[in-house]
């Protein structure tokens, strides 16, 4: 059987500057969503972390007046380590498939032709298994996992464990601040005076309470997917994808007992042939 029967016809001239048109007007409306959205993240992390920091009652407020290092030396890294794995994970590259005519990559089409039983008709070219077609970013995505609008980027095989790792750290800086929060809000027994004194931080807490609950659930099913070898995409669509279409929910030839696939998840750098692991079972 051919992988490629479906392959689809050459367009016309007249069709592929329609689509060329099509694709650099869509092209420039998602550049613009992944800036925004990386905007959106820094400006709301700021704004949320500066107006718990700087109120004269907050804890860290204190340590720096008091010039107790031990509070900033707890705080101030935590953030760091957050701000740059968020951009770690949507700058990266995820694990994009080389396009067959790009220059230098011809060691590697050659190989993803060889690897692959499975046709891109977007790309036009062979996909490696695990792989999909991401239409927000227009590639063909290794081990792809999800595409996240929060990150303005795809989420696979290479940006996963980053993803994951901002996650971890992510939900600990919103634990760190709702707690500052708390600690920094005063009693009142009237409303008017206790909003004039909290509101900023009331507003906060809503954002904090709102983003450690979304962090806390995906970093949970993110946790429970790696443990189990799959990734978003397998479990959502496991009954659709062929190659998973045989085998029960929740489990796929990719799946090592839970050490190994936390193993492989978390220090194979290495582009894999996930290939390998079919053939056993074809």
């Amino acid at each position: 059987m051919d992988p490629f029967r479906d392959r689809p016809l050459k367009l016309a001239p007249m069709q592929l500057v329609l689509e060329e048109n099509t694709r650099d007007k869509n092209g420039r409306r998602k550049q613009f969503s992944r800036v925004a959205a990386r905007i959106a993240h820094t400006l709301l992390s700021v704004f949320v972390i500066s107006a718990i920091c700087f109120n004269s009652n907050s804890g860290i407020y204190k340590a720096v007046m008091d010039r107790n290092y031990i509070d900033l030396v707890m705080f101030i890294p935590l953030v760091v380590v957050s701000f740059m794995l968020y951009f770690i994970a949507s700058f990266m590259n995820p694990g994009y498939v080389p396009i067959l005519d790009d220059e230098g990559d011809a060691d590697q089409s050659t190989l993803i032709k060889a690897e692959s039983a499975y046709y891109c008709r977007w790309c036009d070219q062979a996909q490696p298994l695990r792989s999909k077609h991401c239409r927000e970013c227009d590639r063909c995505v290794r081990r792809f996992d999800h595409h996240c609008p929060w990150l303005g980027n795809c989420v696979g095989e290479r940006n996963h464990r980053f993803f994951l790792l901002f996650l971890f750290f992510e939900d600990i800086l919103i634990l760190r601040c709702m707690q500052l929060a708390w600690e920094t809000g005063r009693a009142s027994h009237e409303l008017i005076p206790w909003l004039q004194y909290n509101g900023i931080l009331l507003l906060c807490g809503i954002v904090l309470v709102l983003g450690g609950v979304a962090v806390t659930i995906l970093l949970c099913c993110h946790l429970y997917l790696i443990l189990h070898g799959l990734t978003t995409w397998e479990h959502v669509s496991h009954h659709k994808i062929t190659y998973l279409k045989k085998w029960p929910d929740d489990s796929t030839p990719f799946n090592f007992g839970y050490c190994k696939n936390c193993w492989v998840f978390c220090c194979y750098c290495s582009i894999q042939n996930w290939e390998k692991y079919t053939r056993s079972f074809t």
